[in-house]
């Protein structure tokens, strides 16, 4: 039997361990003929499962007839690649077919009937709405690890446009905590600061031992063990288990413990410590253990004063990599993250 556990980002695993009640809320709200929301933004440190939470629900849609599924890149035209999916998709192409004009651009070309002047990418898109309206379908369009860019920009004042005049029309978005602040903090997207954002916070550690137990063949206390020191991150979840069922041990030993360090640090953990500032990384580096620390002691170590501090560890909270674990306090979010540092510091 192959491993039922993957170290591939993006991918949904067999074991998948499903966020049904964010999922159920947003299927529900995005079948709804006017939704609360017409779109969401997932945001969670690497590793967190914000792409395979996204194409959870886009798989979901995907299945159904009356949906289509646009998946984009976000360095595109995205516009016109939401036109050029919404046409390339066979049980649509029916509806474009007899025509009076068309129009053409990125080497496709684009037929439909009627008697309006089609001469770009907005006036293409709201014809081929109308026509998926009246055919009672609607287009989910998914957007993985967007940033503050042109296309991005361009693209969401469009989107803001077709959902104003309520052609059906839904958008998923994710990515990483300060790429969707900046965003959402854009003067001209105003739609888009009002849009719920979905934090991939820790799994359930029970259903994580659960998982554990049935797969590695192991009691549950004993999984239980093995869910603890995930600390919930989805990604360790995958490592701890690809290990241990690879090497078919029923014991976290020294081996297992350096390759899941060494897989968390190559993939996700390096990645994580280069992007954070310079006073970030100074406030995570007084963090000495995996237990909880006072905030006023991380400011009196730092000689600053506990609100500076805090809106440090409040960016800090929101992007994944520390917790908040009683009033005052805080740890990392990520497990063996201060072995990382140990190591990292010492090197």
């Amino acid at each position: 039997m192959s491993n039922p556990f993957s170290l591939t980002f993006g991918m949904e695993p067999d074991n998948y361990i499903d966020r049904i009640l964010e999922k159920e809320h947003i299927l529900n709200d995005f079948a709804s003929e006017k939704p609360s929301n017409y779109a969401y933004l997932i945001t969670g440190i690497r590793g967190s499962g914000k792409t395979v939470f996204m194409y959870a629900i886009a798989n979901k849609l995907m299945k159904k007839d009356d949906w289509i599924v646009a998946t984009i890149g976000p360095k595109k035209d995205i516009l016109e690649t939401v036109a050029s999916e919404i046409y390339d998709q066979g049980k649509l192409k029916h509806l474009f077919l007899k025509s009076e004009f068309s129009i053409s651009f990125n080497g496709l070309s684009f037929s439909l009937k009627g008697k309006e002047e089609v001469n770009n990418v907005m006036s293409l898109l709201k014809r081929m709405l109308s026509y998926l309206k009246k055919k009672n379908k609607k287009v989910l369009i998914v957007i993985d690890e967007v940033d503050n860019s042109k296309e991005i920009k361009h693209f969401v004042e469009g989107y803001a446009t077709l959902i104003s005049l309520n052609y059906p029309v839904r958008l998923l978005m994710t990515g990483l905590y300060k790429n969707i602040s900046k965003l959402q903090n854009e003067s001209q997207l105003t739609f888009l600061f009002r849009c719920p954002r979905i934090q991939m916070g820790s799994l359930s550690i029970g259903a994580i031992a659960n998982k554990y137990s049935s797969l590695l063949n192991v009691d549950y206390e004993k999984a239980l063990q093995f869910a603890k020191l995930t600390k919930g991150y989805a990604y360790a979840y995958q490592v701890l288990g690809y290990y241990l069922y690879s090497e078919n041990k029923n014991e976290i030993d020294e081996d297992i413990l350096f390759k899941f360090d060494e897989q968390l640090s190559a993939h996700v953990y390096e990645k994580v410590y280069s992007e954070l500032s310079e006073m970030s990384k100074k406030i995570i580096e007084m963090i000495k253990s995996d237990k909880p620390i006072k905030l006023s002691d991380l400011a009196n170590n730092l000689d600053k004063t506990s609100k500076y501090i805090s809106v440090y560890r409040d960016n800090l909270i929101n992007e994944g990599l520390l917790l908040s674990s009683s009033y005052g306090y805080v740890e990392f979010a990520l497990p063996r993250f201060e072995q990382f540092l140990k190591t990292k510091i010492d090197f």
